[in-house]
């Protein structure tokens, strides 16, 4: 019954907004493209079975300490189903999936990573800059097929990965230089940027 009362509320996108880690001022787009994320766009399946992805994959690229990471854990914190993960603690198998020998069971075993348990939720990623070509390059096929393909060992499996993704990153040179480029101090490869639907 709240719900529904507060579904007809004429100014109800503009109070979500402002629910959105008021502790920070100001940044209203970025708030409203996390409110349109946490809710999600609609998965599209046409013709011959090809699907589309609903999920609206944002970057934030900023100066530090001009509340990126807040932003990240106050998403985290909202979305019924989130994973947070940081920069030089993650790894390409970390964010996808691995192989482990399994002592117990004598043979492998697989095992996921935070993309895959963050299906059909969202996976915050932070300090994206401080990653290694090698981990980034783990995320191409999870933001764009929607999937996580492994073939190690004696294993080989898809797991699905409908993870929405929101990640922050430092300029090239730690901060934005004024005079420069804009496009030039984003030190991250142009596929992977390619990737994300919105970038602040």
């Amino acid at each position: 019954a709240a719900i529904k009362e507060f579904s007809r509320d004429p100014k109800l996108f503009s109070k979500l907004v402002n629910s959105i880690a008021p502790g920070i001022y100001g940044y209203s787009r970025i708030k409203e493209a996390l409110i349109l994320q946490l809710m999600s766009g609609v998965r599209k399946t046409q013709e011959g079975g090809v699907g589309t992805r609903g999920d609206i994959h944002i970057l934030l690229v900023g100066d530090p300490g001009c509340g990126k990471s807040q932003l990240l854990k106050r998403a985290n914190v909202v979305a019924p189903k989130g994973r947070y993960v940081s920069g030089k603690g993650v790894s390409g198998a970390g964010l996808t999936a691995t192989v482990v020998k399994d002592e117990f069971l004598r043979g492998w075993a697989l095992e996921a990573g935070a993309l895959v348990l963050a299906s059909d939720g969202i996976a915050c990623i932070d300090e994206m800059d401080k990653m290694s070509a090698e981990d980034t390059s783990a995320m191409h096929e999870a933001l764009e097929q929607q999937t996580i393909s492994i073939s190690k060992a004696n294993v080989q499996a898809t797991l699905f990965a409908r993870t929405t993704v929101l990640a922050a990153a430092n300029p090239k040179l730690g901060r934005f230089d004024p005079y420069a480029l804009l496009a030039e101090q984003i030190a991250m490869p142009p596929a992977l940027i390619n990737r994300f639907d919105l970038i602040f």
